[in-house]
């Protein structure tokens, strides 16, 4: 009998920030994954960012390996250190890691990436909730108690020893009320390195039998742009004719971005006078957009600086990969 492979998934990276698909991210076989994937008679490629996992199949195109039902564990690493700069994510609670699964739907990966405590073999919960006494309760996903314990006022923490790897979830319940959840992910393999993010993929029949595309998209940070003119002006009319104009929003097909033009003292998160000039011997002006824009690696395009009816510059800079904010200093004669 002879075999050959077919597609059980793909699963590809899509960023608004890059316009579409990119290979941002690297897939990660944890041990355990490598484990699962001889028992299911698999294999897995990656090819320019894009995640390959292949079944063997018999002559009549049967699964030569238990599939169906089987969960399968992946670290994402991004590629580059800036990666979460321009990438809008949601916020975790300290020492989670972000979870992307099937779980909603199995063709497709959730829309909502959730919070998850990679931890090894017997972790130690320690509760999030300070009060004492303390219920502590694991069970699994589905509802299914596993162990609980008591915590008195000289307990900190509580060894759960797990039989087995998997997803459970830990519950703490206190007098007056209080409550707290979480998912913990035991994992040997993961916990040891953790990943920057970790994609969990469950096979179904329709998975098996006809391959199955996934995309793992995400959306691009907004950013509120504001470009600070530093100038020695000829006149007052001169520093009044100065203006930053929005002229590539037809190009770029998206909607007109309108600039406030402010004064010193700007106040809020925004970059002191003193800073941008500290002989005081320049005028500041501060244009500063009134709606958020999405970062994005080319464009957008067409932010102007006018003087006079002149263009100065005919497209100001944009906050690329590397910059943590969207705040240009421009220095005119």
């Amino acid at each position: 009998m002879n075999s050959a492979f077919r597609r059980l998934w793909m699963v590809a990276v899509n960023h608004d920030f890059r316009g579409g698909p990119c290979d941002d991210l690297a897939f990660v076989v944890p041990p355990a994954t490598r484990a699962a994937l001889a028992g299911m008679q698999a294999q897995v490629r990656e090819r320019d960012g894009v995640l390959h996992v292949l079944i063997a199949v018999d002559d009549d195109g049967n699964p030569l390996g238990e599939c169906v039902g089987r969960r399968l564990l992946f670290g994402l690493a991004p590629r580059s250190p800036s990666f979460t700069r321009y990438t809008q994510l949601p916020a975790l609670p300290p020492g989670e890691t972000l979870l992307f699964a099937n779980e909603v739907a199995a063709n497709a990966i959730d829309a909502a990436p959730r919070g998850v405590e990679l931890a090894g073999p017997a972790p130690t919960i320690a509760p999030r909730l300070t009060a004492r006494p303390l219920e502590l309760t694991i069970t699994r996903p589905d509802g299914t108690p596993l162990a609980s314990a008591r915590l008195g006022p000289a307990d900190a923490s509580w060894v759960f020893r797990s039989a087995d790897a998997g997803e459970f979830v830990v519950s703490e319940r206190a007098a007056g009320g209080l409550t707290a959840s979480r998912r913990l992910l035991i994992d040997a393999g993961l916990a040891a390195e953790p990943p920057w993010g970790v994609l969990s993929l469950t096979a179904s029949a329709g998975h098996v039998a006809n391959g199955q595309a996934f995309t793992l998209a995400f959306s691009a940070r907004n950013a509120v742009l504001r470009y600070y003119v530093v100038v020695k002006p000829a006149s007052e009319a001169d520093f009044a004719s100065i203006r930053v104009e929005d002229h590539g929003a037809a190009g770029d097909g998206r909607p007109p971005v309108a600039f406030n033009r402010l004064l010193p003292p700007f106040g809020g998160d925004r970059l002191a006078p003193a800073l941008l000039d500290p002989g005081g011997t320049r005028k500041i002006v501060l244009f500063e957009a009134q709606t958020p824009v999405a970062r994005r690696a080319a464009g957008p395009h067409g932010f102007e600086l006018h003087r006079n009816g002149e263009v100065l510059i005919g497209n100001l800079p944009q906050p690329g990969a590397e910059r943590s904010d969207a705040q240009f200093v421009v220095h005119l004669r």
